[in-house]
């Protein structure tokens, strides 16, 4: 990215090259959130946006052996974290709206899915986004989502903004859901590496 680029060539201090990286990241991390829970709103009824599992689902070394990514389960705040959800039916929005308006959120553990990365705080919700959303709007309601380490990735994995590669190989492993995606991922990389550059 061009604009990662020029940070690293105008700040002198790591310090302030961190403090530019981490305002880009949540910035895009921000506008992709919007975008994706309102477009129910600007989309038609039938619309056949989807935003499917946002980074490569396994990865392999330069061994081929395949990186293990899977760190447990956390709590997810829907106030206070950054949820990537799309709602796709405007009547199970529309009801969802009008019920964690005037109820608690209720976490269903067989309804709502999702998965956490903790090193963008980021989380990404795949069943249970009409009530979910519902919740990240009015700031409602927490839910327990499996956490998966990124940062395991950045070694293996590179992408164009299309596409995720194969590091070692080329191969492709994977379509980016939207480029936005590639951006918090190349940001979260660059980050990563200032963090545990040497002194």
């Amino acid at each position: 990215m061009d604009f990662i680029q020029s940070v690293f060539a105008t700040e002198a201090s790591t310090e302030d090259q961190l403090i530019v990286l981490n305002f880009m990241l949540d910035v895009v991390k921000e506008d992709l959130r919007t975008d994706l829970l309102s477009y129910i709103f600007y989309s038609q009824i039938d619309f056949s946006r989807e935003f499917d599992w946002p980074f490569p689902v396994t990865c392999r070394d330069e061994a081929g052996n395949e990186i293990l990514t899977e760190k447990g389960k956390t709590e997810v705040d829907l106030a206070q974290s950054c949820v990537l959800v799309l709602p796709w039916r405007r009547d199970r929005l529309y009801n969802q709206i009008i019920n964690i308006f005037k109820n608690d959120f209720h976490y269903i553990e067989r309804n709502h899915k999702a998965w956490y990365f903790p090193y963008i705080s980021l989380c990404y919700v795949y069943n249970g986004r009409h009530s979910v959303a519902s919740g990240v709007g009015h700031k409602k309601g927490k839910i327990e989502a499996r956490q998966y380490d990124i940062t395991k990735l950045f070694p293996h994995v590179n992408t164009d903004g299309k596409y995720w590669y194969n590091s070692h190989t080329g191969e492709r492993a994977g379509e980016v859901p939207d480029f936005r995606i590639s951006i918090i991922y190349e940001i979260a990389r660059a980050i990563l590496k200032k963090e545990t550059a040497p002194m």
